[in-house]
C-alpha cells in the first residue's frame, strides 16, 4: 500500500470518528452555574450554556418519582426553563438536570453530558414578595390597615392562583411599621390578621410600611412601600350617620369661625328690622286714608 492510499485511509477514518463523536455527544461541554431562582413560588431553573451550537433539555424528579421532561424545554436553544407547572408540591424536594446536545443533529444520543442541580424544596426556599395594603381612617385616633397577600405559581384544582395565606396558613403573620410623618420614630405591631386596627394621635399624619413574616420555615419578605394618612383628605369605610354629620357640622363651625356666623345674624336682625318697618309705615298710611274717607267734612274744616 503506496503513502498516499494511506493517507485517504487515515482521513477517512478521522472523519468517521469527528462524526461518531459529534453524534455521541462527547464534544459537548456540561453546562455550568446551575441555579435556581423562585418568587413566591414562580420557579425557574437557570443555566450558562457552552456555545451557539448546543440546544438543552431540562428533565425534573422528585425524591420519589422518575424523570419528567418539560416540552417547552426539550433541544430547545435556552439558557432557562419556568418548571413552576411542575413544581406544585411546595413540601416536595425536587431535582432537576440539564442535559446539553449539538444543534446539528438530530440523533438520539446515549449519554450527554449532564448536569444535575442541589434540591429545591419551594417551602423553604422560595423568596417571598411584598405585601399590598390600603391605609382606612376609622375615627380621630384610630387607622384600619388593610392587607393583601400576593399570589403564587401554586395553583388550586380550579386553576386559580392560592395566596400566601393558602399556602403558610397560620405561620404567615404580618408586621406593620408606623410612625409619625416627619419623624423617625417607628412603632411596630404584628398580628395574622389581613385587617389590623392602629391607634394614632388626633391631628397627625402617620406613615405606615408593612412586612410579610413567616414563622415556620422562618423568613421575611421585604418592607412595602411606605404609605401615610392625609388629613386634608380622610377616607371613612363607614356609611354616613346622624352623628357623622353633626360632626361635620362641628368642624365647619370651626372652619369658618365664630365671626362669620354673627355677622350672618347682624344681617338677618337688620332685613327683619327693615320689613317691620316697612310694614308699620303703610299700616299708618292705610289708617289715615281710610279716616278721611269716613270723615270728608273734618277734612274740609280743617
Amino acid at each position: 500500500m503506496d503513502s498516499r492510499a494511506s493517507s485517504v485511509i487515515s482521513l477517512g477514518f478521522a472523519i468517521i470518528c469527528l462524526r461518531c463523536g459529534l453524534t455521541s455527544g462527547t464534544s459537548q461541554q456540561p453546562v455550568t452555574n446551575l441555579t435556581w431562582i423562585s418568587f413566591n413560588f414562580h420557579t425557574v431553573l437557570q443555566w450558562e450554556g457552552t456555545s451557539k451550537n448546543t440546544v438543552y433539555t431540562v428533565k425534573l424528579r422528585s425524591r420519589d418519582s422518575d424523570w419528567n421532561r418539560k416540552s417547552e424545554c426539550t433541544r430547545q436553544k435556552i439558557t432557562s426553563c419556568d418548571l413552576t407547572s411542575l413544581i406544585q408540591n411546595v413540601t416536595e424536594t425536587y431535582f432537576a438536570e440539564v442535559e446539553t446536545y449539538s444543534a446539528e443533529f438530530t440523533e438520539e444520543i446515549n449519554e450527554p453530558p449532564a448536569v444535575t442541580s442541589s434540591p429545591f424544596q419551594p417551602l423553604k426556599d422560595t423568596d417571598i414578595g411584598e405585601a399590598s395594603f390600603q391605609i382606612l381612617k376609622k375615627s380621630k385616633d384610630e387607622v384600619k390597615v388593610l392587607i393583601e397577600d400576593p399570589l403564587t405559581g401554586i395553583a388550586f384544582p380550579n386553576k386559580t392562583s392560592k395566596a400566601l395565606r393558602d399556602i403558610y396558613g397560620t405561620n404567615l403573620k404580618y408586621k406593620v411599621f408606623y410612625w409619625k410623618d416627619g419623624t423617625s420614630g417607628q412603632k411596630t405591631q404584628t398580628n395574622n390578621n389581613q385587617t389590623i386596627l392602629i391607634k394614632i394621635d388626633k391631628g397627625i399624619n402617620y406613615c405606615f410600611s408593612v412586612q410579610i413574616h413567616i414563622t415556620s420555615p422562618f423568613k421575611n419578605g421585604p418592607k412595602s412601600q411606605s404609605k401615610c394618612t392625609d388629613l386634608k383628605t380622610p377616607v371613612s369605610y363607614r356609611e354616613p350617620s346622624d352623628r357623622t354629620i353633626e360632626a361635620n357640622s362641628t368642624v365647619n363651625f370651626k372652619k369658618y369661625g365664630l365671626g362669620f356666623y354673627a355677622l350672618i345674624a347682624v344681617g338677618a336682625l337688620l332685613v327683619i328690622s327693615i320689613i317691620i318697618g316697612v310694614t308699620v309705615c303703610l299700616c299708618r298710611r292705610k289708617a289715615v286714608h281710610n279716616s278721611a274717607e269716613t270723615n270728608p267734612l273734618k277734612m274740609m274744616s280743617a
